[in-house]
């Protein structure tokens, strides 16, 4: 049986090398669906569930030149992560600090006055940082190269090896040949390549930890242990080992390690980290609480629900992973390119080369390896494959930070080019708080404390929002009735039998089919109230309003998204007018009542046929058909798990203001991704020509490998540097 794993990978340095361990991991036997996450060095794989699976998989990744970390738990894997990592980063300043020390030394010998042994000297001083400082790219290469697999460590193993040998072979073997062969010397090239690159690549891999950040400060709020109450015994515990129905104390100030149900005690708990909301939320005996959230000045015993991974935490972290390792459709293509990219640039230097020698001229084969080298090392495939990830990571992090919850960055890049808003109106336009307001019997009062109980004993089988304000207004009508053939009809409402009677519960056309009908001489409900009807066969029984608040900045909220120019209708199940009242109230000028979830998506369905971007914001199991059908789907966090299961994107506390926010945010990571893509596209597109010499006829111009080194290492980390601005973008209601 194969499962989905993540594996961290040690030694990657850029988008060819993430392709190179995907094709090789592509290939093993057993494995499935490889892609590599290069913003957080992860591989994800379909594979066996085996230790010798698991293991082949690792011979075949050390085979290119990487490492995998193959440890069970998650947390050893990273634990073990972040030591290899901290020594590679240590080993790289050392070797950036060997090679700038030569290239210095270097650049000081080419300004002094020449003498005999300058040459030899230079060869001696070049030595170290082309054996020693370059040895990772080296040896990378070579093992890639048994693969039959490239990436951007073969580019400069390969510049550096022709800089450097070609220098030997003219210091000692053509002392005497051409006149001027003996000046053209590359051994401080070989070095200063070299050295602009290992400080790229220091400076990227630095900013790099930063675009991860949003993902580690969530795993940072499980705690490791716990103390648990057993046989009577507080015992200290991990995390790990608990479960389902153990129960924990948490004393003040402390991380709640687990979801579940307060079951003795009360504090004030601050939820911030899950829902973005800034006020701690009182908590009593059977109060829901939440893993990662922080306790108050109280004691609190609760009764594990959910641990581990299945928290609500667990989930948002394991959501967030997937999101930041998908790829959106923008990206496919910038890694068919970075795939094939390191092979084109070869053959690019190998024909600038042959171009110039064909140019003929004066030491033509001199300049045509001048600028055969500079094409190798100014081509940047990082630049290109790291474009999308970084700034994906980044804004799919900060939006997860501040309680939006992006399920892929497909639902991401398609959200910000939305231009239609469709919105439910129970729970997304309104707090989702329905209370009965008015109540009208059609029987003698007393059969009423009996039917009381029969709709109360339905009701509390239904998830429609309205069905819950009903158990509200009647939950303290005794204990339920055992029911039989319960049906909920979505959109509708629900029929049951009880002692050989069936009972509708539902809309006013729900209960007309089976002949029930309201008598003329009741007045009509509100216009802003939905109306619920219980009836029994042919005879009505009750009928009950019901009204929810309108949502504070429901308002505000429509009002920035008509200023982004998106267009916003309301559609509802409520009736017409009730329908027709709250949109008066918003200003909203297109809405419709009466709404079954079908009609929803139907009217989704014809909106995209015109060719809208529709984007459906519900909450409930009713939404679950539109939210489908929508281009990107918006859950808001307090409605249904299957609502929030089907959604791209979960608001994680009811404020509609996250929806504007979102929108931005969406926007601008869109704008980071396009802008990275356009400067790594341009900049080779550019930079490679001058490299290879197209300036030359114009003015004499040749750029120096050391420079086109240089040039390729501010390319990866402007693109890093780029993605890092949307951790600070002003977005409003956003940290």
């Amino acid at each position: 049986m194969k499962e989905q794993k993540r594996f961290p990978v040690v030694g990657m340095r850029c988008a060819g090398c993430a392709h190179a361990v995907e094709q090789v991991a592509s290939k093993v036997d057993g494995v499935d669906d490889a892609h590599v996450q290069l913003a957080e060095n992860m591989l994800s794989v379909s594979i066996q569930d085996s230790p010798e699976a698991v293991d082949v998989l690792r011979r075949a990744v050390r085979g290119i030149g990487f490492d995998l970390i193959v440890e069970d738990s998650e947390a050893d894997q990273l634990r073990l992560r972040d030591a290899m990592e901290a020594t590679e980063l240590l080993r790289m300043k050392r070797d950036t600090v060997m090679a700038w020390a030569s290239s210095v030394a270097l650049m000081f010998l080419m300004v002094v006055p020449h003498f005999a042994a300058m040459p030899y000297l230079m060869m001696l001083i070049a030595l170290p940082a082309y054996i020693w400082a370059g040895r990772a790219f080296h040896l990378s290469a070579l093992r890639q190269l048994r693969h039959g697999v490239f990436s951007m460590d073969t580019l400069v193993s390969l510049s550096t090896t022709i800089s450097f040998f070609y220098s030997v072979v003219v210091l000692f073997f053509f002392r005497e040949g051409p006149v001027g062969m003996a000046l053209h010397l590359y051994f401080d090239a070989s070095a200063m390549i070299i050295a602009f690159v290992l400080l790229g690549k220091l400076m990227e891999k630095r900013a790099g930890r930063n675009t991860g950040q949003a993902i580690r400060e969530l795993m940072r709020l499980q705690p490791a242990e716990a103390l648990v109450v057993r046989g009577g015994k507080e015992v200290v515990m991990p995390v790990t080992a608990l479960i389902a129905g153990d129960l924990v104390r948490v004393r003040p100030g402390e991380q709640v390690p687990v979801d579940g149900v307060v079951t003795e005690g009360s504090s004030s708990v601050q939820e911030s980290m899950i829902s973005g909301e800034p006020l701690p939320r009182e908590k009593e005996t059977g109060s829901a609480v939440f893993s990662g959230t922080i306790n108050g000045s109280g004691v609190l015993t609760v009764q594990a629900t959910h641990v581990g991974s299945d928290t609500v935490l667990g989930r948002i972290i394991r959501t967030v992973r997937e999101a930041q390792a998908s790829k959106a459709p923008i990206q496919r293509l910038a890694d068919k390119i970075a795939g094939i990219f390191v092979p084109i640039v070869i053959a690019l230097a190998i024909l600038t080369y042959v171009i110039w020698r064909l140019a003929g001229g004066e030491d033509a084969g001199i300049y045509g390896l001048f600028c055969a080298i500079s094409v190798l090392v100014i081509a940047c495939p990082c630049a290109l494959g790291l474009a999308t990830p970084t700034a994906l990571v980044v804004g799919i992090g900060r939006a997860a930070c501040n309680g939006i919850l992006v399920r892929n960055a497909e639902a991401l890049e398609r959200f910000a080019a939305i231009d239609t808003v469709i919105l439910d109106k129970t729970g997304t336009l309104t707090e989702g708080k329905p209370q009965v307001t008015q109540t009208h019997w059609f029987v003698p009062d007393g059969e009423m404390p009996a039917l009381r109980r029969l709709l109360y004993s339905a009701e509390i089988l239904s998830t429609h929002p309205l069905a819950a304000a009903v158990c509200r207004a009647f939950v303290g009508d005794g204990s339920t009735v055992e029911l039989s053939d319960v049906q909920n009809y979505a959109g509708r409402g629900i029929s049951f039998t009880y002692e050989g009677s069936v009972y509708n519960v539902g809309s006013a056309a729900f209960v007309a089919e089976s002949g029930a009908t309201v008598p003329s001489s009741v007045s009509a409900p509100p216009d802003d109230a939905a109306v619920l009807f219980f009836a029994c066969g042919d005879k009505m029984l009750g009928r009950f309003c019901v009204t929810d608040e309108l949502q504070p900045q429901a308002a505000e909220v429509l009002e920035q998204l008509r200023r982004h120019k998106v267009r916003t209708v309301m559609l509802t199940g409520d009736r017409p007018e009730a329908a027709e009242s709250l949109a008066r109230k918003l200003g909203l000028e297109e809405y419709r009542g009466g709404m079954m979830p079908s009609d929803k998506a139907d009217y989704i369905r014809m909106l995209r046929s015109q060719g809208h971007h529709v984007a459906m914001v519900g909450d409930g199991v009713n939404d679950s058909e539109a939210l489908s059908m929508a281009d990107v789907s918006v859950a808001m966090g307090d409605g249904s798990h299957i609502a929030m299961e089907v959604a791209g994107i979960t608001l994680m506390r009811s404020d509609l203001r996250l929806l504007p926010a979102a929108y931005e945010l969406s926007r601008a990571t869109r704008r980071t991704v396009k802008g990275n893509l356009f400067w790594a596209m341009c900049y080779n597109l550019i930079a490679i020509p001058i490299a290879a010499g197209l300036l030359f006829p114009l003015n004499g111009f040749l750029l120096s490998p050391a420079i086109a080194g240089a040039a390729m290492a501010f390319s990866s980390v402007s693109v890093v540097a780029n993605s890092l601005r949307l951790r600070t973008k002003r977005v409003p209601l956003l940290r």
